[in-house]
Parts: structure tokens; sequence; C-alpha cells
């Protein structure tokens, strides 16, 4: 069983009191009686026993087996050793003389301990982005862990026209493969081992997607995938890659009010608004922020929000998936790009708009060089 039919099952009220219940550390173990009293206290009507054994499933929780000594005057937990040997090691009880049989009962028991330490971590950013998120970036990662997790950012440059062309997309793709070797290496150098964390955002996300489809970059490894500002179609295949081995989990956060992401498809070949409608793959966990731009989750406010301790980002690179859940957490409906031929000629258009401009603006500049010329002459 799976989180959201666990959710679809018992409501997301009991469900989130569960994940609370476990992220609390109040206790190792979560009494049923006394948790479902706390439900009941907060109006949360739910068959707590079914609950928990199906969050056991589900990998909320691990449901585990005790004995106790039948003796009612002992009532003690005993081991395996215990039950194999039948005799209690507390009151002395031999169950064979007794006719006795221990008493089997079962306990749930938290299993939200941290699950992975984030190794290190590439970023491949936006075309045209040279921001300072990228410096912030590295120095909160750096200060954030309490162990050495190196931060690789990929910078191409800027890029204008060549996202129109996919030549252009695979010579940049191919780049990026060259840096990820190279960081790799280095990554083994300093005996890191584990393939690292990646954050892509925009048309960065393009050329990650790429680099998963080169067919001699099958070698290469990756942790848990942050999607921001994704131009990937929404309909990429993830689990292929999930099931090889390839990454290991996606986030993709999507912004409500990313404006740039759903024209994507009628500019730059190849993509798609993965960042505002999100992955239709079952296996990517999408979240909305509505208030969210196409970069907004860079700036310095939503950069320390994100990777503060209980974070999105610092909760989804550091728990058990399983564990993981969030209150935006959306499925999306199913997606289907616009007919080729309208995006075919949209995407000419835009290339000979941008294509006379930048004539217009090279035949200007000669006038004013040629202009300027004459008039020293004079």
């Amino acid at each position: 069983m799976t989180e959201d039919q666990l959710r679809e099952r018992f409501g997301d009220k009991a469900v989130d009191a569960l994940v609370a219940q476990l992220r609390s550390g109040e206790a190792p173990e979560i009494d049923p009686l006394l948790f479902g009293a706390k439900l009941a206290g907060a109006g949360i009507v739910v068959e707590v026993k079914s609950l928990l054994d199906a969050a056991s499933e589900a990998g909320l929780v691990a449901r585990v087996s005790i004995w106790q000594c039948p003796e009612p005057s002992c009532r003690r937990l005993i081991d395996s050793d215990a039950v194999a040997n039948r005799h209690c090691p507390y009151c002395g009880t031999d169950y064979r003389e007794t006719g006795d049989d221990p008493v089997e009962a079962v306990v749930y028991r938290g299993s939200t301990a941290i699950s992975r330490s984030v190794p290190w971590l590439i970023a491949v950013h936006g075309f045209n982005t040279r921001g300072p998120w990228q410096e912030d970036f590295s120095w909160r990662i750096a200060n954030r862990f309490k162990y050495h997790a190196p931060v690789v950012i990929y910078k191409y440059g800027l890029v204008r026209l060549g996202v129109l062309f996919r030549w252009r997309h695979r010579m940049l793709a191919r780049r990026l493969v060259q840096q990820i070797r190279k960081a790799i290496t280095h990554a083994r150098e300093n005996q890191i081992e584990e393939p690292p964390d990646i954050v892509i955002h925009s048309f960065g996300s393009q050329l990650f997607r790429l680099v998963l489809d080169f067919a001699d970059c099958s070698d290469l490894r990756f942790g848990r995938v942050i999607a921001v500002g994704s131009v990937i179609r929404p309909d990429f295949d993830w689990s292929s890659y999930i099931r090889d081995g390839r990454i290991e989990a996606v986030l993709d956060q999507c912004g409500g009010s990313d404006w740039a992401v759903p024209f994507a498809q009628f500019t730059i070949p190849g993509t798609g608004p993965g960042g505002r409608h999100g992955f239709t793959d079952p296996a990517v966990i999408n979240v909305r922020n509505g208030e969210y731009g196409h970069s907004t989750a860079f700036t310095e406010v939503e950069l320390a929000r994100n990777l503060a301790h209980g974070g999105l980002w610092d909760r989804f690179l550091r728990e058990p998936l399983a564990t993981f859940s969030d209150p935006t957490r959306f499925v999306p409906n199913a997606w289907s790009p616009a007919h080729g031929l309208i995006r075919w000629l949209l995407r000419a258009f835009v290339v000979v708009l941008l294509s006379a401009a930048t004539l217009v603006l090279a035949w200007l500049i000669i006038l004013h060089v040629s202009g300027s010329h004459w008039a020293c002459l004079c």
C-alpha cells in the first residue's frame, strides 16, 4: 500500500496526525489506545488498529510482534529465546509444566529516523541565469549539514538563440556530462563514493533529461532529484530510470505563478510544462506553491525556508521516502502536448522574429559606426 492509498482509505487528517505523531519523537512506540484517544479528541474517527496495520504496509511504521509471560503476577516482556525455551527468565515459570503459552501482542514503532546523508550535490541552473542564488545555495548547504557535502554548480553561460535548436541542447548536455564525470572522479578521490543528489532548474532540467537519455551515459548514477521550474515534458518516464537505479527519487516543485514554463513547448523543442503542470508519472512527488514564480525557490528567503531543518528540500533529501509527506502534494491530470504543427509554426515564427531582430540590430550598429566614422572625417 502506498501513502496515497493510505490517505484515500483513512483520510488526510488521520494520516497527517500519524505522521505528526511519528515526527514528534514523543515515544519510540505508538500505543493504539492512546493514539486513538488523541485522534478522537481531535474529532478524527478512524479504526486505529486498521490504520496502523495499513501504515506498516506503507512503510510509515514497523509492525513488531512481542511476547509477554502468561503468568498473571509477572506479565513481563520476554524475548524470542525465552519463547523457544518456554521458560520465563523473570518469574521462573516453566510453560511446559503449566501448559500456558506466551501471550503474543503487536506494537507499532516509528520508522522516521533520518535514512540518509546528503553526500554531495550538483546544481544545474536555467539559461541566462548567473544569479547570486548559486553562491547562497552553496553557502547554505555547507552550513546546513554538519558534515562535508560539496556542491558543484554547473555554469554553461548565457544561452539565448541556442535554446531554440536541438543540436545546441545536445552540445550543452555533452558538456554537462563532462563536468559530471570530472566531479565524480574528484569526489572519489576524496573518498565520496555515493552518487550526487541534483537540483535542476528551468533549461537545466532539459539538459539533465538529455544526460539520462544518452545511451553512453547509462553508467551515471544520481541520488534524489529536485526539479524547480522544470521544462521537462509532464509525461516523461521517470519510473524507468528509478527502476534501473539511475536515480533514487524525484521531487517536482511546481510554481502556480510560473508563467514561463507553459510556453516552453512552443519555443524550446522537446520540452513541456513539467514545472507548472506536474509529472504524471506516479513515482514523482509533485508539490505546488501557488505564489511561486519561475525562480522564486532560489530567492534568499525561499532558499532559507526550503533548506532549513524540516523544510521541503531538507525533508526530501534526508527523510525516508515512505514517510515523506507535504500538504501541497498533488496528483496532476493527464497531459498531452499541443499539436505538432502549431508548435512547429510558433517555433519557426520565433526563430524568424529573433533572427530579423538580430539583423536589424546589427544593421543599426553598422550605421551608427559608419556615421561616427564619417563625422570624424568631416
